[in-house]
């Protein structure tokens, strides 16, 4: 690569470094990319085996995945 001129007045934009030169930094995340948030929230939850148990057998007989079944649960006050 050959040398990189830096002028006084120019503003400096520091990247990668590549050997001894400083490459300008390009790119980033795209406007709009990446999944979209859905509001909800994770949350690790320490649960007796048992328990579990009723929750996975509960949301699969109800066609429902577990954390739509513990929502509706809880939304519905039981």
């Amino acid at each position: 690569m050959s040398k990189r001129f830096v002028y006084e007045d120019e503003p400096i934009q520091i990247g990668r470094r590549v050997g001894r030169e400083i490459l300008p930094g390009h790119g980033g995340p795209r406007v709009g990319a990446g999944r979209p948030a859905s509001g909800n929230r994770a949350v690790t939850l320490r649960l007796p085996p048992k328990v579990i148990e009723t929750v996975r057998r509960d949301a699969k007989r109800a066609g429902q995945t577990m954390s739509e079944f513990v929502a509706h649960k809880l939304a519905r006050g039981r």
